[in-house]
């Protein structure tokens, strides 16, 4: 359950980020946040940030956070781990039993109060086909499921869209965002398959993601954008 609810709030936190960068650029203080690698706090410190300074924003599904408790939720959820983490020696059956009684109703609030998520719907474009002035087919894959697998992707669109880059829409979405540098697509060397990368660390001009198996990805990025 502890990673089900540090997952939703990595979720959150990428999508919040993106927003802010939206709004101000992905500026020295934002990238402050990952000089020393994303944990679970710098993510609900992102959403914080973003619940602050960010009103109108492109998801407009990221608006009901305004009316829950999530952040709140979130940090008792993280202040429960580390205490976890921190006990020592074997822990009895029954200890671990009331470790349940007092996470579960957390997770399942944070879980209920994102329901929404599940219309957020992440793609990554390999090519983008030039129909006329006002058309363009996309073609990629987009990812499915509570334990993410890839499947294609067709679908047409009125402006192009970037090969290469991950997007995130929705049913309330004017357009497709771009969540690039946050979040990455890579073929895997050992499996064959294609990650999705989320950002980790920022360090000397190199942002550094990990896929959900923990495989580390290393791009080069400056304040002025992409080199």
């Amino acid at each position: 359950m502890l990673k089900l609810a540090e997952g939703t709030a990595r979720i959150l936190g990428i999508l919040a980020l993106s927003e802010l960068i939206a709004r101000q650029t992905f500026n020295k203080e934002l990238r402050s946040q990952f000089r020393k690698g994303a944990s679970f706090g710098t993510w609900i410190s992102l959403i914080d940030l973003f619940l602050a300074k960010v009103e109108s924003p492109r998801i407009q599904e990221l608006t009901a956070l305004r009316d829950s408790p999530i952040t709140q939720t979130l940090e008792r959820i993280k202040e429960f781990r580390n205490r976890s983490h921190h006990a020592h020696g074997v822990r009895f059956s029954h200890e671990l039993h009331e470790d349940v009684e007092q996470l579960e109703p957390r997770v399942l609030s944070v879980i209920n109060s994102v329901n929404w998520l599940s219309s957020i719907r992440w793609f990554w474009v390999e090519r983008c086909e030039y129909l006329n002035e006002s058309s363009f087919r996309i073609v990629g894959l987009q990812l499915r499921g509570s334990h993410p697998s890839w499947e294609p992707l067709e679908q047409l669109e009125t402006y192009p869209l970037r090969p290469g880059r991950i997007y995130v829409d929705s049913r309330l979405s004017r357009q497709p965002v771009d969540l690039w540098p946050l979040a990455m697509v890579r073929l895997c060397q050992e499996c064959r398959t294609q990650e999705l990368f989320l950002l980790d660390q920022m360090v000397s001009g190199q942002a550094i993601l990990r896929s959900l198996e923990e495989h580390p990805l290393e791009i080069r990025y400056s304040a002025s954008g992409e080199t």
